[in-house]
């Protein structure tokens, strides 16, 4: 069994569609119908969004703040579940409604949430019984057991080619972010899967379990890509369609590393043909899916470490080119290399970022007038900073003031502190990739008579610049 991370969306999406098939709803029924406490700070947007902006990602919603702040390293959860529609309600517009695609988890946690407010049942128990075994899925689950020897361990690639195993797994079950990406599977299930949707693909008359017969819909264009790529690719419920030759890949991690219009053309010099897919990524484990309809034909492929770039991609590549006897092939390892190169150059130009802002002659305050609690309640978190507890001319910094999540500050100038990992320690701790120097800086603001108190960091620079702000709590508790 392997973490598939947002292959998790399209069971949600056929989730979906059984209730929808099974009349509780209709795709375009707005949310707050279903989620009666469900609101945004923009009122009239609470009113219209629909469940199928959500799981097509044309929200117009932005929500790398709150992302970033749920989620540091060593397999935590720092949101507490019952935040959701809280945290929710403050997530930021960049775009009207069906404006533009942008890519949006939280619109599957409000999926996940709909599914247990229509059904009564924990998402984990209605998927269960609704969607893997009717497919025959009994490998598939939200709840795995990482004991079980047949787990596959996680692992980290680090810059000198060691595997580092993680002791620690991202854990998703009973979090918000179940719905979006907390899926455990096979090759063999989702091969399953994948003849499932093959199957209903072909005709929506034929399938008999009501699971399959919006297959269909999921699987249709209901949002454009644009990936300046031609012709674009389009994204369904939880699928993203796109025609070969082309550009693929563009739910991973390698478009990170590559401009899209610079990726490898996919089945270039061959006959067209259409291909269905989406990318997965969590803690340990990429993965990649891809299905042909004219063919009735399906890759899988499944990995359990986080490489230098999005190996699940590349193999699931290379066997599609074998599969169709693409005349033109790819040399993948030689990709594989350019990726290592510009992933750890993505960190050297950080570093080297950071190193050029430094500025030794200017000095902190003394480190006890930064130490405290600050919080910002608009998210429901809270960052301690306290004195090393193993160097007391030194500053540390605990996310949601937790001790698993302490990482070390160095001063960087004035009143800004950084707390920049390297690639080889962030790996180490289950990170996920960020390669931004202003996403490491903490810049710190005083009021009169030099008391510090704010804390400024910018968590996304897009939906919401300045920074997001933590305001000193002195001695209150979040």
């Amino acid at each position: 069994m392997y973490g598939v991370g947002s292959l998790t969306k399209s069971m949600i999406s056929a989730g979906i569609g059984k209730l929808v098939e099974d009349g509780k709803f209709e795709w375009n029924t707005p949310v707050q119908q279903l989620l009666p406490k469900f609101s945004h700070q923009d009122p009239q947007f609470a009113k219209e969004v629909t469940i199928a902006d959500f799981l097509a990602h044309r929200s117009g919603l932005s929500g790398g703040v709150a992302l970033n702040l749920a989620f540091q390293g060593d397999g935590e959860m720092l949101l507490p579940a019952n935040s959701l529609l809280e945290i929710f309600h403050h997530i930021p517009r960049v775009a009207a409604i069906g404006e533009a695609w942008i890519y949006f988890v939280w619109g599957y946690s409000i999926a996940g949430l709909v599914i247990e407010e229509v059904t009564r049942l924990p998402l984990h128990q209605y998927l269960h019984e609704e969607v893997f075994q009717p497919v025959g899925m009994n490998r598939t689950t939200l709840r795995p057991y990482f004991h079980d020897p047949n787990f596959s361990k996680a692992y980290a690639s680090l810059s000198d080619g060691d595997a580092h195993e993680l002791q620690k797994r991202q854990p998703f079950a009973e979090t918000f972010f179940e719905a979006s990406g907390g899926a455990y599977s096979t090759v063999n299930d989702l091969l399953r899967w994948s003849k499932a949707m093959l199957d209903a693909s072909q005709d929506s008359d034929t399938p008999t379990q009501s699971i399959l017969k919006q297959i269909p819909e999921i699987l249709k264009p209901q949002a454009t890509i644009d990936s300046k790529s031609l012709p674009g690719p389009s994204y369904g419920f939880g699928w993203l369609q796109a025609h070969l030759p082309g550009v693929v890949g563009l739910m991973g991690d390698n478009p990170d590393l590559w401009e899209i219009p610079d990726l490898p053309i996919l089945g270039d010099g061959s006959q067209h043909r259409a291909i269905i897919y989406h990318q997965g990524a969590t803690v340990g484990y990429y993965s990649f899916l891809a299905l042909f309809p004219e063919t009735q034909s399906a890759v899988v492929v499944l990995t359990n470490a986080i490489a230098m770039s999005d190996v699940a991609d590349w193999a699931g590549r290379v066997l599609i080119e074998a599969l169709f006897d693409f005349p033109k092939r790819t040399n993948y390892v030689a990709l594989f290399e350019e990726g290592k190169r510009r992933r750890l150059q993505q960190f050297e130009d950080m570093q080297a970022s950071l190193a050029k802002e430094h500025a030794p002659d200017t000095r902190p305050l003394p480190l006890d007038a930064y130490v405290g609690k600050y919080a910002n309640l608009t998210y429901e978190s809270g960052l301690e900073v306290s004195l090393d507890p193993d160097d007391k001319d030194s500053l540390v910094v605990s996310f949601q003031y937790l001790r698993s999540q302490r990482y070390r500050l160095r001063h960087l100038r004035d009143n800004v502190f950084e707390w920049d990992l390297g690639h080889d320690e962030g790996k180490r701790r289950g990170r996920y990739t960020v390669a931004d120097a202003s996403y490491f800086k903490f810049s710190f603001e005083t009021s009169a008579g030099n008391q510090v108190d704010k804390l400024i960091w910018n968590l996304d620079e897009a939906s919401q610049p300045g920074g997001v702000i933590f305001s000193r709590l002195d001695g209150q508790k979040l």
